[in-house]
């Protein structure tokens, strides 16, 4: 398409036009800062539209000039890197009239590697540099990348960081020791709005010394792979708002007591990962027995085991179910529908006297048609317990 052409449609359409051409399934997982059922994603994600934005800035200059905004939303900090450092101090200009601006207030999210913020002199390190010029970032993702160097040597700082809303953090003890970027409690000290945080790591027990963190809008916690030493460290922070804890992955289930001494009473939503490991052990009923106050329950019902409890859950009203099929049985099977009544017949009245409803998420056409779904379900609706599939 020739470029005298483009003025037919207004600038305001071209730009509508990029932004739904750049947004992917994978796009709104990886800028999440609200809680929303079954909505895990690799921290480390690639969104698909980057593709698409390289293509659109290689256009001709006006689509390059409308197009450059969307194609720095979401960048990865190296080490060192001055064409980013540039553009996002200058931008471009080739005085044809389609200048692009600074781009540093278009980055929402920025993936910062530990290969990137190493130390091996007292002076700043650039990164950190190039994340203070970013005024809008909202995600901020920290990785373990397997070539990172040992070599975290001297104190480093944080930047202000006030419109960041959600922090995706995995540990790293060496790196942590340096404080500033490389400290989850200094970086969360300069991130006063955060509403949604995912921890991994096994952090070491002098790391338990350390700053107070107090986050008074955090809502979500998604804890991925972490130790009893980084439990007990998330108890002794001030969340007021949490409600939402996903449990993606559990080492061990009896490593969790400090959540429930601290945060029983405000947790009203619990959600399971994708893991093997709540079915190997009835690690729902080690929650329901912890937060006593839950109002939804979600989890993958092929990856968790039925629970076994007779405390009654008063206040839980939704459960939510993913159809996630695991590589134990097939669909149909008697093993199938063994494990799933187990589920079903475990939703009494006498434990669940609160429960409305029942959503069920992914693809259950298959299972609800059978008539076997219908007899485990009839129960559930008698008492007028409502289940729905969830698009």
């Amino acid at each position: 398409m020739a470029s005298a052409a483009l003025p037919a449609l207004p600038i305001e359409l071209w730009l509508q036009i990029f932004r739904w051409a750049t947004l992917t399934p994978s796009t709104p997982a990886l800028y999440a800062t609200e809680y929303r059922p079954f909505e895990i994603t690799d921290i480390r994600g690639y969104d698909e539209a980057r593709s698409m934005k390289r293509t659109l800035v290689l256009v001709c200059k006006h689509w390059r000039m409308w197009a450059t905004p969307l194609l720095y939303e979401d960048i990865l900090i190296p080490r060192a890197h001055l064409p980013l450092n540039r553009m996002l101090r200058e931008g471009e200009d080739h005085h044809d009239g389609t200048a692009i601006p600074p781009c540093a207030r278009a980055v929402r999210r920025v993936q910062l590697p530990y290969s990137s913020t190493v130390i091996t002199s007292p002076k700043p390190i650039e990164p950190v540099e190039v994340l203070a010029l970013c005024p809008s970032v909202e995600v901020l993702v920290r990785t373990a990348d397997a070539l990172s160097p040992i070599a975290y040597e001297f104190d480093t700082v944080c930047p202000p960081l006030p419109s960041l809303k959600r922090v995706d953090w995995w540990h790293h003890n060496e790196a942590a020791r340096t404080g500033g970027i490389n400290s989850l409690p200094h970086v969360l000290g300069e991130a006063p709005n955060l509403e949604y945080l995912s921890v991994g790591g096994e952090i070491w027990p002098n790391f338990l010394v350390g700053p107070s963190v107090h986050l008074p809008h955090l809502a979500t916690l998604r804890l991925r792979r972490v130790n009893a030493f980084f439990v007990l460290q998330l108890s002794r922070w001030k969340l007021p708002a949490l409600t939402h804890i996903i449990f993606e992955h559990i080492q061990s289930a009896d490593i969790y007591w400090p959540l429930w001494t601290e945060f029983d009473a405000q947790v009203r939503t619990v959600e399971f990962g994708l893991s093997l490991r709540f079915y190997v052990r009835d690690f729902l009923a080690i929650v329901l027995g912890g937060f006593t106050h839950l109002e939804e329950l979600n989890y993958y019902i092929h990856f968790t085991h039925a629970p076994q409890t007779d405390r009654p859950q008063e206040t839980l009203h939704t459960i939510g179910l993913h159809a996630s099929a695991n590589s134990f049985y097939r669909t149909g099977s008697p093993e199938f529908w063994s494990h799933l009544g187990q589920h079903f017949e475990a939703f009494t009245e006498t434990v669940f006297p609160a429960l409305q409803r029942v959503k069920l998420y992914g693809d259950w056409s298959d299972v609800v048609e059978d008539k076997e779904f219908e007899r485990l379900a009839k129960p559930l609706r008698d008492r007028g317990c409502k289940i729905e599939a969830i698009a």
